[in-house]
């Protein structure tokens, strides 16, 4: 059964006091529904448009945000900016129930772009993991739901066993920078998405 899936990255403001840092995060975690798994961790150093939070809930309906949550999220005292994803499940393997860094990547392919085009950027997406090895679990889907700095239309979400596992293998590697890359390049004639990514990630277990 696909999973309905939210990902919200929350950039807070810089002088936010740590009392109403604290609220926020109590409150997001009471906003968790009934039977939804709840993923809100710090991101860690590296992350690019990244949030200072990365909340992700994931259960067999629509994550959905309580009054409570919305409220606080909604006050520009308290929080710059939220980039947001809903989705239900796109193609995936790997084994997830394990401990490590989860990371996700939110972009924007742009409208132009044909059907052809997008079909291959995804199957050589999800082909990064028969590369490297060092990504355990893996998921590619489409965004019904976006808000934030871009029109997400995918999210491209891994597991890692550690941090080195992602700063190294997967962003060094040669299927990465040789062959994915392109579609991510304004100077290549395959490029299709937007510069503006939300590079973001943070502690598993």
């Amino acid at each position: 059964m696909a999973m309905f899936n939210r990902i919200e990255l929350i950039h807070l403001q810089p002088a936010l006091a740590a009392a109403e840092r604290e609220h926020l995060l109590r409150t997001l975690h009471e906003a968790a529904m009934q039977g939804t798994d709840c993923l809100l961790q710090p991101t860690l150093p590296g992350v690019y448009n990244g949030g200072d939070y990365l909340w992700r809930q994931r259960g067999v309906q629509p994550p959905l945000r309580t009054a409570a949550a919305q409220d606080l999220l909604d006050q520009p005292h308290l929080v710059a900016q939220v980039d947001s994803a809903a989705f239900r499940d796109g193609e995936e393997g790997g084994r997830w129930n394990e401990p490590g860094v989860y990371r996700a990547l939110l972009l924007s392919v742009k409208s132009s772009t044909g059907d052809d085009a997008l079909a291959r950027f995804e199957r050589e997406v999800l082909a990064m993991p028969r590369y490297i090895p060092s990504i355990r679990a893996w998921r590619l889907s489409r965004v019904a739901q976006a808000a934030g700095g871009r029109r997400w239309t995918h999210v491209w979400e891994q597991r890692y066993d550690d941090l080195a596992g992602l700063s190294g293998p997967y962003m060094l590697h040669p299927y990465h920078w040789a062959w994915v890359d392109r579609w991510f390049d304004p100077e290549s004639p395959d490029w299709i998405v937007d510069t503006h990514l939300c590079h973001s990630f943070c502690r598993l277990g």
